[in-house]
């Protein structure tokens, strides 16, 4: 019998070239934020250029936080370094963070959080999308093959997806587009929402029972992420023969799915820290590409 495999594809700095994107969302995010807090430009920008340096200069010990937890490590993609700059900029002044907190009341987000998706989605949105070099033909391949059922999964909203897929030509399946070839699209899918209080523990083998992963003595990676948790699991319980996440973070997009038994393909971007590389490429269900066009191969040679 044909094997049936789905691929959920990871969006930003997967299939873009999200450095180049995530000068422009800094801009804007910077502008925006000027006017959220009430303080002159120069002021977040001088902020903004002081923090980026600092965490360049020590990068694991800054994460993005969520609900309290590190969600990820802050260099591990261009768009978590600005959203980690961000939180950072906030954390600096009690009456920034006064401000944040009136304007973004808690439910179910921290209200560091909620800001700085608000600056995220609005950002992006706006953002010209950088495609990288054989993203179409990927896209195209996958679509077509019969044995593959791919999906785009993604913290961005899918109206940003579904908006940057028209220049490749390529419809939000089940949406009304007139192109010849379409894709489901899933967007908001919240990979970075922590829950303190989730029980979920996952069997890591020698280290038993576990909520927070080991990668090394410098390392961990916290599972609890229950929304992104229920997304796989509903995926995982359609049946297919095999279910492989692909994206080019480790933290908030691969460690999840390892851990429930799924496959994990890491795309390597400039950022790509070298102990994420090291733990997937070992792992016996990940796998380490460099780019587009050796990341179809291995797709299609998985229903060969």
């Amino acid at each position: 019998m044909a094997k049936r495999v789905k691929v959920i594809m990871d969006f930003d700095g997967t299939l873009t070239d999200e450095g180049r994107q995530a000068l422009e969302l800094a801009t804007i995010a910077k502008g925006m934020l000027a006017d959220i807090l009430g303080v002159p430009l120069p002021r977040i920008e001088a902020s903004y250029n002081r923090i980026r340096q600092r965490i360049l200069r020590t990068p694991q010990h800054f994460h993005w936080e969520v609900n309290g937890l590190p969600a990820t490590y802050a260099y591990e993609g261009a768009y978590l370094l600005n959203t980690t700059i961000v939180q950072e900029i906030i954390r600096s002044k009690p009456a920034y963070l006064h401000k944040i907190r009136k304007l973004y009341p808690t439910d179910g987000l921290d209200p560091m959080t909620k800001c700085t998706n608000h600056l995220f989605h609005a950002g992006t949105f706006q953002v010209h999308p950088y495609f990288l070099d054989g993203v179409r033909t990927l896209l195209v391949s996958l679509i077509e093959h019969p044995l593959i059922d791919p999906v785009i999964m993604t913290n961005s909203e899918t109206r940003k997806i579904t908006k940057n897929l028209r220049k490749l030509r390529i419809g939000q399946r089940g949406a009304r587009h007139k192109f010849p070839h379409e894709i489901d699209v899933l967007g908001d899918t919240r990979q970075y929402h922590m829950d303190p209080a989730w029980e979920q523990a996952f069997d890591s083998g020698k280290n038993g029972l576990i909520q927070v992963l080991p990668i090394n003595e410098h390392f961990t990676v916290d599972l609890r992420r229950p929304v992104y948790h229920a997304a796989l699991q509903r995926i995982m319980d359609e049946g297919y023969d095999q279910v492989v996440v692909v994206a080019d973070g480790f933290s908030l997009a691969g460690a999840l799915p390892l851990a429930m038994g799924l496959r994990f393909i890491l795309k390597k971007t400039d950022f790509t820290p070298a102990w994420t590389e090291e733990y997937v490429s070992t792992h016996p269900n990940g796998s380490v590409v460099s780019g587009i066009p050796e990341l179809g191969s291995l797709l299609r040679s998985l229903v060969e």
